[in-house]
């Protein structure tokens, strides 16, 4: 796998690694995502960063979560070409999002590798 730096903000410097998954795979932008995740948030009264928001979100955009086993080291995983979103962790309290395009991971370094997936999810055309 490839690592390309990928980092966007709001006008005021402000970024979150969900909002910026999403903006990378369905190229819009971070305005655009973060208000649509936050209408939706406040739909079910949750955070745009919980899972049931993302999620549905993600769905309602054809991104749909994989079969991929929970709790593998990303740099384990061999994903085929496409577009992927890996849900992460640390195995501790840090969590982390980001996207892999045709085998490209987009994030702001590459210590994501280091990281346990919770879900990978895959945009379908």
């Amino acid at each position: 796998m490839m690592f390309e730096y990928y980092y966007i903000t709001d006008d005021n410097n402000n970024s979150n690694c969900v909002v910026r998954s999403l903006c990378k795979v369905l190229n819009r932008t971070y305005e655009n995502v973060y208000s649509e995740l936050n209408k939706l948030a406040n739909k079910y009264k949750l955070s745009f960063n919980d899972i049931k928001v993302f999620e549905t979100y993600m769905k309602n955009n054809n991104i749909i979560k994989t079969n991929i086993k929970p709790d593998l080291p990303v740099k384990d995983i061999i994903f085929l070409d496409g577009t992927y979103i890996v849900f992460c962790y640390d195995k501790n309290d840090y969590y982390h999002m980001f996207p892999i395009i045709n085998n490209v991971i987009y994030d702001k370094n590459d210590k994501c590798l280091n990281l346990y997936t919770i879900s990978v999810y895959q945009k379908i055309m």
